[in-house]
């Protein structure tokens, strides 16, 4: 943002957030009521839709070359990544997209039309040559002198040039009152032709996705043109983009739009120009990753999630989007087809940590090309997925990595035995193959609030849930194991056994049948899929932890959800987090995740693989915090509170009463400051949740204090089973209608917020 945001600095439409994209939708209705009754308005209306298209389609394509580590990784220019705050602030890249055709659209209605313009005429596309070289260019050149200038810098340029690293669509990222200054500049280039009669269809075409195409180029932060381009006569008539990029890293230079000539002419040209480029295309210092962790695709659209296909959609935790369904008849017939065929391990993320004073290590994220469906699909799927895992543990080796994890399915015990079946096949790895259960099963035994003395396990004889059942029963919580199978109940019996021999830790292991004998235990640890059947057994005030792949689904509102199989990384550690993984938050990493990332970190030389090592995981625990990671907020406040266990330690005892809140004690703390709605008689606090609302943050801060029942069931707005899964976590006391006082400020899981 702007230091000092001027006149018009913020676009018409920022409130309606995602919602904007109804601007356009008149331009599509009216091109079919207009079909038959003005056909040339039908005719503008087609071809603005599919220049929109295809202006979006180009845009798309850039950014996928920009971040698509075989296109760029050899010839970046900045390495540095691209963080949160930079994809916040390019979220509405498009804005220009929706002014202009909005704008072309009127000017179209009033003033112009396109029944006597012919396809194609060349007079014309020569004419807009020498308008954009001529006057464009070089006001250009004098207008972005201008805004460099202190005044227009603190109100609006400075806004762009936030973004020190580039990527195609930061070019596109200017305040309002600057896009209406480019937009009127450069509609030269197609209007003056049109005054002369030599307009054509082509040339709309052309000059918008030429233009597009050129911007996107300066901004993509990897350069690709051959040494000719920095000789005369071409270095003064095209940029390059480490031309573009010094723009934004020495940033009082290389004014230029496309031709530096200007700038050569005025003398603004950087020295270090030529320098830039040698070193950008000479492909060295390279960074060489340390680590990786290998993860999978979930649902089909969870490859919208990959940072390459879609910026957007990867900076925010996974949830499934309406406007994708459509997509999978495409993505099913089209892409798994094509992956099966021809996929291989790719890279989709990295990061820098820093591992002390003045070092780091970069840490990147790969992907295996299948889908969670396949990993429990027939024999030839999961040869085939256990193969391309191998395949990523080889290319990791020969890489000289010193680690890789194994993330979810891809450390099966039907696929390779928990890593074992890979080290095996594979004995004279360099590499260190883990699976990170070590310190997923640590996490989730520092997850239980210390008070506890019971909880139903299930997913008790997993390889985590083994582990954590064992040392949960040697601290002297007596676990009920949900099992079918006596053998394995016995198994982790006898490791209790074991490591208390003299003791009676194996007394507090209980065998259950089914979660149903669970009904009366109010801490439940959820370590696989749980059903909405079996949820029902959970008592009223459950708090159920979750560290299972898939997540439950949350269709309790009285059942108080935590995933406990992740950490949250220590943000000043680290550089260039810009992607969010599968249904995360930001700044969280699974467990295991974090358990490959503190072997390398260690140095650790051994291998992580098949049961976990129970020994180990205080070792492990205590390393990550070293470094910096730590339980989830909302999980870190459980164990500080640890008042679970007064509702947990008998099954006689009833929950804590609910917290509630007068109506006017909801309004007197909305101007307290905080953020509290109330819906179907409960008080949300949507504080988290504002910037990620979908409609844009305006339409929850009207409702402050209010109650919004009437428009959140459907008198505006109809909301999903999701988003109201979302609300049941933002609740945190119930609507009380009489004038009793206020009892407690305990959440509704029953701990302090």
């Amino acid at each position: 943002m702007a230091t000092k945001p001027g006149m018009w600095y913020h676009f018409p439409w920022e409130g309606m957030g995602e919602y904007k994209y109804v601007l356009l939708a008149p331009i599509v209705a009216h091109h079919f009521y207009s079909g038959w009754s003005n056909p040339d308005q039908a005719r503008f209306d087609n071809h603005m839709v599919i220049i929109v298209l295809l202006r979006y389609f180009q845009m798309w394509l850039w950014q996928f070359l920009s971040r698509f580590d075989a296109t760029s990784k050899n010839t970046k220019i900045q390495r540095k990544g691209i963080e949160f705050e930079q994809l916040d602030r390019e979220r509405h890249w498009d804005d220009y997209i929706i002014l202009q055709a909005l704008g072309s659209s009127v000017l179209h209605r009033f003033m112009i039309g396109l029944h006597d313009l012919p396809v194609m005429n060349w007079t014309g596309l020569w004419q807009m040559a020498l308008v954009h070289i001529g006057p464009i260019e070089f006001i250009y050149y004098l207008f972005h002198r201008a805004l460099h200038h202190e005044f227009l810098w603190d109100r609006y340029h400075s806004h762009h040039h936030s973004s020190f690293v580039t990527e195609p669509i930061s070019g596109t990222v200017h305040p309002f009152m600057e896009h209406l200054g480019y937009t009127f500049l450069f509609s030269l280039a197609v209007a003056i032709p049109y005054l002369l009669g030599t307009a054509s269809i082509a040339l709309f075409y052309i000059y918008a996705l030429w233009f597009d195409g050129a911007n996107a180029l300066g901004h993509c932060n990897f350069e690709f043109f051959p040494r000719i381009f920095t000789k005369a006569p071409l270095k003064y008539l095209w940029y390059t983009p480490s031309y573009h990029s010094l723009h934004h890293s020495k940033v009082h230079t290389n004014y230029c739009l496309f031709m530096p000539i200007y700038d050569y002419m005025f003398g603004t040209v950087c020295p270090a120009t030529e320098k830039t480029y040698i070193e950008a295309m000479a492909q060295r210092n390279i960074p060489q990753p340390s680590a990786t962790f290998l993860a999978h695709g979930g649902t089909l659209t969870h490859v919208f999630q990959i940072p390459f296909i879609s910026k957007t959609v990867g900076a925010e935790k996974y949830k499934e989007r309406w406007y994708l369904y459509p997509l999978y008849p495409v993505l099913y017939l089209g892409l798994v087809p094509l992956l099966r065929l021809f996929g291989v391990p790719f890279k989709n993320a990295d990061c820098m940590y820093k591992k002390a004073k003045g070092e780091s290590m970069l840490l990147e994220q790969w992907g295996v090309p299948a889908f969670a469906y396949q990993y429990l699909g027939g024999k030839n799927d999961q040869k085939r997925i256990a193969k391309l895992v191998e395949d990523a543990v080889v290319k990791a080796d020969k890489e000289g990595l010193s680690v890789i994890g194994l993330g979810a399915f891809n450390k099966a015990e039907w696929l390779n035995g928990g890593g074992k079946d890979v080290v095996k096949n594979l004995p004279k790895l360099g590499v260190r193959v883990v699976h990170g259960n070590t310190l997923t099963a640590a996490t989730v035994v520092h997850s239980v609030p210390p008070d506890v003395h019971e909880v139903m396990l299930v997913g008790c004889t997993s390889k985590v849930g083994s582990a954590v059942t064992t040392v949960l029963a040697l601290k002297g919580i007596r676990v009920l194991m949900v099992t079918q199978s006596e053998e394995r109940f016995l198994q982790v019996q006898a490791q209790v056994k074991a490591a208390d021999p003299e003791g009676q830790a194996a007394d507090n292991l209980v065998k259950c049948s089914s979660v149903a004998e669970g009904s009366n235990c109010t801490t439940w640890l959820v370590g696989k899929w749980l059903s909405a059947k079996d949820q029902a057994h959970a008592p009223k005030g459950c708090l159920m932890l979750y560290f299972c792949f898939p997540p439950p689904q949350f269709v309790r509102a009285d059942v108080t959800y935590l995933n406990i199989g992740c950490l949250s990384v220590d943000t000043n550690r680290v550089e260039g987090l810009g992607n969010c993984t599968a249904d995360l938050d930001r700044g969280v990493f699974h467990a295991c995740h974090v358990g490959t990332i503190v072997h390398a970190l260690e140095g650790w030389k051994h291998h992580e693989t098949g049961e976990v090592d129970v020994a180990q995981m205080e070792v492990t625990w205590e390393a990550a915090q070293r470094y910096g990671f730590s339980l989830v907020p909302e999980v870190a406040r459980v164990v500080r509170a640890g008042s679970w266990d007064t509702r947990s330690n008998s099954s006689t005892e009833s929950p804590k009463a609910t917290p509630t809140m007068t109506v006017e004690e909801v309004k007197e703390a909305v101007r307290d400051g905080q953020s509290l709605v109330i819906i179907e008689d409960w008080v949300h606090d949507v504080s988290e949740f504002l910037y990620e609302h979908p409609g844009g943050e305006t339409i929850l801060t009207k409702y402050f204090g209010k109650d919004a029942t009437s428009a959140f069931n459907g008198a505006r707005y109809n909301h999903s089973r999701a988003a109201r899964a979302i609300l049941a976590k933002l609740r945190i006391a119930k609507v009380s209608r009489s004038f009793e006082t206020r009892p407690d400020t305990v959440l509704q899981g029953g701990y302090s917020r």
